[in-house]
């Protein structure tokens, strides 16, 4: 009886909640703040790094797995492990800094503080089991920062090593007081030769801070791998007396295990360089009508919509009040870091008699001394005997100009495409997101997604596999959200104010839909798009009425639309077309 009671309590809890749990959106909360979060491509799993604690969620957001990470026995001043000797020794937190799906093995790359920065593989469909760790390899397997303030950013990656491709993954790290002054380490993934895993196979020594001097501060955002090339996206300080920051982007080979190729580029955004501190960036394909947009401006030569394209979001670094979005693309990046090079190589460092570039990181005689341009198309990816690493003077930063601005501060972007327009998903510091159509006038629209909690959406701002919904990430919560909203609309007028590029009014099914969701929307005027602001109304039917089970061709007239002057449609068995 006393079970029979429990179950119905139960099966009434569930039904009162039916409702509410309809209409409210996928949400899951974590005990403590959330770094980092990465998606399974594969499978559409979420994997949530917090302080402490590792969360695997499916793509509904449904708890599954939950690692603890921390609090351990830590300490600065101690090599792990730990010993008992540790006289400052103390539970400490483990922040996230990295993580990775590691697809090769099936796990997942994490990466905290403890430990001077040590990394572990997990299993990917139970973060509980552990495919690997040690912390009695030395400093050569340290990888993230201790420092809860520097940033980490890391990519997957493979180099060949005789027949077979290695995998390993590369990373990026400002530098901390008691980090290494690698600002970039190619870290192998299992065991080969002498290496262990987690080492730093890199033997570059040029591409680092210098630890004596406060100079070139590195705020890494991004990391992503294109073609051949390893991207990383950050700013940086100039000199050791001026603090204001400067956005970077820096290339080098894949394979470039010596870092001979690494170059820099600095990315301008806005009038003067208004916005120069990048907060976060996202990669992705323009569409038709951008890629239009972006050829006709002249600043970028030809851009197809297949072409990949940088959307940034950036803030100035000296009043955070306002931010923007800028778009640089790859091709244009690719163009402006092959002409410094070329400079380099061909005509001592100058381009129209201009020093274009300058060694970032080290002080060399001779610099760009050569007059062999033939050496930077034989040597793509670089080489020992020649001048690296390299960066772009400010003259000749790639500029862009500010497509959106935004008074407060913008911490997050995603970009998709839907027929053929091109949306950008904004993410700001108050946890709220909202729309903007991207085209050759950028406008905002519809409602703001998320909550206005003031907590800061996180910079992982990511679609689910089908692309139909987006996750946001604040402090501690994760929620899944459509991209669209059409269905709420029930009218014509009401469907064509929200001027969202997913949405059109279904004429001969009467609702607000995607294209997609319209039957009729590959007949002319069928589907009206909502930004172009028409609406139609069936003006009379041929014959009036008729029986449920007759079959007849049925007509049916509208007024007038824009592209012709009366339409008229025939239906039969549920299908139409246009006469």
């Amino acid at each position: 009886m006393a079970r029979w009671i429990q179950a119905t309590l139960l099966l009434l809890l569930l039904c009162a909640c039916a409702g509410r749990c309809e209409d409210s959106p996928p949400k899951y909360e974590t005990a403590t703040p959330i770094n980092n979060v990465v998606q399974d491509p594969r499978t559409g799993r979420i994997y949530l790094g917090a302080v402490n604690a590792i969360y695997q969620l499916d793509s509904a957001l449904l708890f599954q797995h939950k690692a603890m990470t921390g609090p351990k026995l830590d300490s600065r001043h101690c090599t792990p492990p730990i010993p008992p000797t540790c006289q400052d020794a103390k539970q400490t937190d483990s922040i996230n800094k990295l993580l990775l799906v590691h697809k090769t093995n099936g796990s997942l790359v994490v990466c905290g503080t403890l430990f001077k920065g040590l990394c572990s593989l997990v299993n990917l469909s139970n973060i509980e089991n552990q495919v690997y760790y040690s912390d009695g390899k030395g400093e050569k397997t340290y990888v993230a920062s201790i420092e809860e303030s520097v940033s980490v950013v890391g990519v997957m990656s493979t180099f060949p090593e005789k027949d077979d491709d290695t995998p390993v993954f590369l990373v990026a790290k400002g530098y901390g007081s008691q980090d290494s002054a690698k600002l970039i380490s190619t870290r192998i993934l299992q065991d080969y030769k002498e290496w262990v895993v987690f080492e730093n196979i890199a033997e570059a020594s040029s591409v680092q801070a210098n630890p004596f001097v406060l100079k070139y501060l590195h705020n890494f955002r991004l990391a992503f791998k294109e073609d051949s090339f390893v991207y990383f996206v950050f700013s940086r300080t100039m000199g050791s007396t001026d603090n204001k920051n400067f956005t970077f982007i820096s290339r080098l080979c894949d394979k470039d295990i010596h870092y001979y190729s690494y170059t820099e580029l600095q990315l301008n955004c806005g009038p003067e360089n208004t916005y120069n501190k990048v907060q976060t960036a996202y990669l992705a394909s323009p569409g038709k009508k951008l890629a239009q947009h972006l050829t006709r401006s002249g600043k970028y030569g030809k851009v197809e919509p297949w072409d990949k394209v940088l959307f940034a979001v950036f803030s100035d670094d000296e009043d955070s009040v306002s931010s923007a979005l800028c778009m640089y693309p790859l091709k244009a990046i690719n163009k402006a870091l092959e002409d410094l090079i070329g400079a380099c190589y061909g005509t001592q460092g100058k381009i129209n008699s201009q020093m274009a570039v300058y060694p970032p990181y080290i002080s060399v005689t001779g610099f760009c001394s050569t007059t062999q341009p033939e050496l930077a198309a034989k040597n793509p990816c670089g080489a020992d005997f020649l001048t690296s690493p390299l960066a772009s003077t400010p003259e000749f930063a790639l500029k862009a100009p500010a497509v959106h601005e935004k008074k407060g501060l913008l911490t997050a972007v995603a970009v998709a495409v839907e027929n053929d327009h091109t949306v950008a998903f904004l993410g700001t510091s108050k946890g709220e997101v909202y729309r903007v159509h991207l085209s050759s006038t950028s406008v905002a629209y519809g409602s703001v997604l998320g909550e206005s909690t003031g907590s800061s959406v996180n910079k992982n701002l990511f679609f689910d596999t089908s692309q139909n919904y987006l996750y946001i990430t604040t402090a501690q919560k994760i929620t899944k959200l459509p991209v669209q909203e059409c269905h709420l609309k029930t009218t014509c007028e009401a469907c064509m104010k929200q001027n969202d590029p997913y949405c059109g009014w279904c004429v001969l099914e009467g609702k607000c839909s995607t294209m997609a969701d319209c039957k009729g929307a590959n007949v002319t005027n069928g589907w009206l798009w909502s930004p172009d602001q028409q609406c139609v109304e069936i003006k009379s039917f041929v014959p009036p009425n008729m029986s449920s089970r007759k079959t007849q061709q049925v007509e049916i007239s509208v007024p007038s639309l824009p592209v012709i002057e009366e339409s008229r449609l025939q239906c039969k068995f549920g299908s139409f077309s246009r006469e």
